[in-house]
């Protein structure tokens, strides 16, 4: 049923550098309260550190952290109607070194480990951990264009996938994927990204959500004038990649297909307008046992998002935005849903 909801947060950080190195950390509190569904209130925080380092000679790099806690979403008809909170906690470390930077060729070799828990027994499945290392070139021609080829490998694992009378069974996959990047600036008011990368997803015991072919990105951002701002990206991801663009999602498909169209207005130096039109197009798969559901799925998904916000001063900033969602669903696991949010946020700054 509609609700009303409201979140405050306490924001803080820190941008530090020190002679070759630069620290940085953030972090958010958040307290999210509901009007008339008060068994969802909850407390959330996202936390992120960072050091960015190099030496004397040709060797760069980063190591950083990351902890989010929150609300989960998920696809109710797969996993049924909640009527208990479940919080979803999201943590990774990544790591990255360089060796060329100032070179026209450059080494890059990172690492990274994610893990995401679940406060609810009955959404446990969900649980996972995944390591994931990778080795590339980069080739800078130019200040315009940069290109990167790397190998990318990943393992990953449910252990609560399947549990009954006290003994859990994990799924586990393995991925592996050649990616090209590439960043090509044809002007000063315009940038195109790619990433672009072929490979194959297999599954231990959910076969059904083995992958082999092509994902990645692409997204053009141009400078329309002194005050607007536009940016088209296209993006084909798996289920598990959800977590690299927004947290809290537990994203059940095999494939997701998004194209948005996003704008940014400054009408003065103190307001700025935003608006941003998205589709997605995702195919579904049963991702848990024992479940009365069936096995797959299709949504389409379109949002319209509008906001804007006021700087009175440099230490604080008001905004409102509103949006609107029609979604499409087919087959076993797909659902059809309408509605409308509005929220609006104070936010003020000590530095």
């Amino acid at each position: 049923k509609s609700d009303t909801s409201s979140t405050t947060a306490l924001i803080a950080g820190i941008d530090q550098p020190f002679g070759r190195q630069r620290f940085y950390g953030n972090v958010s509190l958040r307290a999210n309260r509901f009007d008339k569904n008060k068994v969802y209130d909850n407390d959330g925080y996202t936390a992120s550190v960072g050091l960015d380092f190099s030496t004397i000679e040709r060797i760069s790099g980063s190591l950083s952290a990351s902890a989010n806690r929150g609300l989960s979403r998920f696809n109710t008809e797969e996993i049924g109607l909640l009527t208990e909170k479940n919080v979803e906690s999201v943590e990774s470390v990544g790591a990255t070194v360089r060796v060329g930077v100032v070179t026209e060729y450059t080494l890059e070799v990172s690492g990274s480990h994610r893990r995401v828990d679940n406060s609810l027994d009955v959404v446990r499945a969900r649980n996972f951990r995944q390591d994931t290392a990778s080795v590339g070139l980069r080739w800078r021609p130019s200040p315009d264009l940069n290109v990167g080829l790397a190998l990318r490998g990943s393992k990953g694992t449910y252990p609560e996938f399947d549990c009954t009378a006290g003994t859990c069974v994990a799924d586990r996959f393995d991925r592996q994927d050649v990616e090209l990047t590439a960043l090509y600036r044809p002007s000063g008011a315009s940038s195109l990204n790619l990433r672009l990368s072929n490979g194959t997803t297999e599954y231990d015991l959910a076969t059904e959500r083995d992958f082999s072919g092509l994902t990645g990105s692409l997204s053009w951002r141009w400078q329309a004038g002194g005050k607007l701002t536009l940016e088209t990206r296209y993006a084909r991801e798996t289920g598990q990649d959800s977590y690299l663009i927004s947290s809290f999602t537990q994203d059940s498909s095999r494939t997701s297909d998004h194209l948005s169209v996003r704008a940014d207005w400054a009408v003065t130096a103190k307001v700025a307008l935003d608006a941003t039109i998205a589709h997605a197009d995702r195919q579904l798969v049963r991702t848990i046992r024992n479940t009365t559901f069936g096995d797959t799925g299709r949504e389409k998904v379109s949002t319209l998002t509008l906001g804007g916000r006021w700087v009175p001063v440099r230490w604080a900033q008001l905004g409102c935005s509103i949006e609107s969602i029609r979604r499409s669903g087919s087959g076993q696991l797909g659902s059809d849903l309408k509605g409308e949010s509005y929220a609006c946020y104070g936010q003020f700054t000590l530095q």
